[in-house]
């Protein structure tokens, strides 16, 4: 069904209240295509430019229950309110909202490197960036994995979608973390959530672990998808830095024991290889 909010046209199963949304400025964006459960929007008032994520609507994309969708997204703050890194969006607040649940954020002037319906325009034009650049935009992310690691967190449901790509300052900021699972986290759904570019071989072994090896599997993915060719995964299509393609290589991994064990252990043999190559 359609509908508008500020003149804003959008897409949802049904209508639900939005008054709630009008003390904090105009809609000026609707993202209503996530299969989260949530309807997003930007807005723009009295608090600058906001994102907002809203539980309890029945977005088009999404078969579940709203009330499942509000408790993800309620579990989801307490993940963003355990650290706070430049390369992760900041939760300004969050708490109950019409008949759901709200969770407000900082709004970033960037695009998201692979939307949803996928279109690769914003990835094709971090693979023409000169690499110190796209090469800082990595180590940001893997900066802050390997921060949430040490955390207990397992990175669940990351792909290039939950990726805003900042052009102007050279920035990748990661804007959702909702699914991310604290240790000992186990497969319970078969096929886990997520792209099929990104996920391993344990996201689709019902009752497997996901531990650190899993994010860093998720990490060596993001590689390919900036500096190869992250369906086959061959040194032929690599054009990073070479010293850096053993690396994702590796981090990439089917057997999980072959991969780095820690996000850590990743991100330094990352660095090193960055620093070989600034060497030669």
């Amino acid at each position: 069904m359609s509908f508008s909010i500020d003149g804003i046209a959008f897409q949802a199963r049904e209508e639900t209240d939005l008054r709630w949304l009008a003390p904090y400025g105009k809609v000026f964006y609707v993202f209503d295509q996530q299969s989260s459960g949530n309807l997003c929007f930007g807005v723009e008032g009295p608090y600058g430019k906001l994102f907002v994520k809203y539980a309890g609507a029945r977005p088009v994309n999404f078969a579940g229950r709203p009330e499942d969708a509000i408790i993800t997204l309620q579990n989801a703050a307490s993940l963003y309110q355990m650290i706070s890194h430049p390369a992760l969006i900041p939760l300004l607040a969050h708490g109950p909202a019409g008949e759901g649940y709200a969770a407000i954020f900082a709004w970033r002037d960037a695009p998201v490197l692979c939307p949803t319906p996928p279109d690769f325009t914003i990835r094709d034009r971090v693979r023409r960036l000169q690499m110190a650049r796209s090469l800082k935009m990595l180590d940001m992310v893997y900066d802050l994995h390997a921060e949430l690691s040490a955390l207990g967190l397992v990175a669940v449901d990351f792909w290039d979608g939950n990726l805003l790509i900042d052009f102007e300052r050279d920035e990748a900021i990661v804007c959702d973390i909702d699914l991310y699972r604290k240790r000992p986290a186990f497969n319970d759904r078969g096929r886990m959530k997520g792209s099929s570019r990104f996920l391993s071989p344990e996201e689709y072994t019902l009752g497997a672990a996901l531990d650190e090896a899993t994010t860093v599997h998720a990490m060596g993915a993001l590689a390919f998808e900036f500096y190869g060719d992250n369906q086959e995964r061959k040194a032929e299509s690599w054009f990073g830095p070479k010293a850096l393609f053993p690396v994702a290589k590796k981090a990439v991994s089917e057997d999980k024991e072959e991969r780095y064990p820690s996000m850590r252990a990743f991100l330094n043999a990352w660095r090193e290889g960055v620093r070989h190559s600034w060497l030669r």
